[in-house]
């Protein structure tokens, strides 16, 4: 049963990668007048429209893009399939790491909420709308703003002096190499990614409680994919 879910989950979820990379072509296309081949991808055929745009928020963050997604809807941890979510793409051009923001958005009269967390220094973020609310018919007349903001402080990391972490489909093995016993809280964060952007805002995690020195683990990581996750970062309690 575990395979039949993880399977199908990649299968959306490169469904709404490949939808993406549509999307992104059409965008370079827009903004750049260059002819871009699109990426070979298992899933859909048909491309979405976008709006490639560059539109300044507050705290160093940038909406660069708006279309639509097809696929598995990956901000409530549902995977529902979906189609036709409005959908934006945030770059952080600030110096730190966003802790976690949200964006209100109105677009021909609709209002539309994006949240994002996770998102280093010069990352890009594709955010599907919190409601599912559709993508609408043009993203003319468009406004705006950053309701809610944090950073990490300190900033966040792999834990390498620490931890050494290996990855397989739904699963991430943990070690504890620092020679010293833990006894509190280890979290491994991930992300969905395709290539340099993460997406969907929403940070998954999977932990154990404590690891002697030299000790492994293997965590179950639902939605964890080698072709398509990345790690962010690691916390513990010693």
């Amino acid at each position: 049963m575990k395979n039949k879910r993880k399977n199908g989950f990649l299968m959306y979820l490169l469904l709404g990668i490949t939808l993406l990379a549509a999307v992104l072509v059409v965008a370079v296309r827009v903004h750049h007048g260059n002819e871009v081949k699109q990426p070979e991808m298992p899933g859909v055929s048909t491309p979405a429209p976008a709006d490639a745009l560059s539109f300044e928020l507050e705290n160093g963050l940038e909406i660069t893009s708006v279309g639509r997604y097809a696929g598995s809807f990956v901000e409530d941890g549902s995977d529902d399939i979906v189609s036709d979510v409005c959908a934006i793409t945030v770059r952080n051009n600030a110096e730190n790491t966003v802790q976690y923001a949200e964006i209100s958005m109105n677009i021909g009269g609709e209002s539309y909420c994006f949240k994002l967390s996770t998102l280093p220094q010069g990352k890009s973020v594709q955010l599907l709308e919190q409601s599912r609310q559709p993508m609408p018919e043009s993203s003319a007349d468009m406004t705006a703003a950053l309701t809610s903001y944090a950073i990490f402080d300190p900033e966040p990391s792999l834990c390498e002096d620490v931890f050494s972490i290996d990855t397989q489909d739904t699963a991430i093995t943990i070690t504890n190499i620092s020679g010293s016993d833990i006894t509190g809280q280890i979290y491994v964060y991930y992300k969905s990614a395709y290539g340099d952007l993460y997406i969907g805002g929403i940070t998954y995690r999977t932990g154990v409680e404590g690891l002697a020195a030299g000790q492994s683990t293997t965590l179950y990581a639902n939605h964890y994919s080698t072709d398509y996750s990345e790690i962010v970062f690691v916390s513990y309690v010693q």
